[in-house]
């Protein structure tokens, strides 16, 4: 029996800011992997969320809420603008009048970047908050000039390669000014295992991160909060030497493992 497909498309007008005529813009509010096409779209195509004037041709980036199904992975990534909106997957279940959705993976996004970046994460078999821990602290090695040169809303994960292998992603480092012009450093199987054998145990003892249902933002600003938590715990702690060596050894592994120099 074949799926039934949730992707529901809408035509939302548009008053262009250059030169204030309106037009119609054709998107989607839910989009379910059933559809094949669609979903290579979401992954390949960048114009997807650009609604270009008819008038005087002008490109602008359209914001508005999308829900991501898919049924065989169980997940669930919004993307909600508002970053004070709540919605759980009861919500969703009532909106679609679908079956029970609270044993899936639920995540939500900012932009259409993160929400991108987020279901290619969790397409992976690794741990998309450990992922988003290792982002945090491979741009925390830039040096000042470096985090000028490569500025932090263009770093981002994606595929390592033409494969588009989901377990070989690579962290992008995006050139300020330079587009198209980028630096991809692939995440190698020792950073994630180190990552994980530090950090996984603690995530899910203080993070609240394993609940289901529940659309939570597990992003670079969330892995910065959580690895400020840890670090400041570990140095209230009475084995905060052990921990603080094991915080060295991570860096020292993402120095080894990602930009191939060493981390004093």
């Amino acid at each position: 029996m074949a799926k039934k497909n949730g992707t529901h498309a809408l035509d939302v007008t548009v008053q262009c800011p250059a030169c204030h005529e309106f037009g119609v813009f054709p998107t989607w509010d839910v989009i379910d992997t059933v559809d094949e096409k669609l979903k290579e779209r979401v992954h390949f195509d960048e114009d997807l969320f650009f609604y270009t004037c008819p008038h005087c041709h002008a490109k602008i980036h359209m914001e508005s809420k999308c829900l991501y199904i898919d049924r065989d992975k169980k997940l669930l990534v919004w993307h909600i603008p508002d970053p004070k909106e709540r919605v759980s997957s009861q919500e969703v279940q009532d909106a679609l009048g679908a079956p029970s959705f609270t044993k899936y993976t639920c995540r939500a996004c900012l932009t259409w970047g993160e929400w991108r970046e987020k279901i290619i994460e969790l397409e992976s078999s690794y741990d998309d908050r450990l992922y988003e821990i290792i982002k945090y602290g491979a741009y925390q090695l830039l040096s000042e000039d470096g985090k000028e040169r490569l500025p932090l809303e263009a770093y981002h994960i994606d595929y390592a390669d033409d494969s588009h292998d989901a377990d070989k992603l690579a962290l992008v480092f995006m050139q300020k000014d330079a587009k198209g012009m980028a630096y991809v450093y692939p995440i190698t199987d020792r950073l994630k295992e180190v990552t994980q054998d530090i950090f996984l145990p603690i995530v899910e003892q203080i993070a609240d991160a394993n609940r289901k249902a529940q659309f939570d933002r597990f992003s670079y600003s969330w892995a910065k909060q959580f690895v400020t938590y840890v670090i400041k715990a570990a140095e209230e702690d009475k084995n905060r030497e052990t921990f603080g060596n094991l915080i060295g050894f991570w860096v020292k592994t993402i120095g080894d493992e990602i930009f191939r120099q060493e981390v004093k």
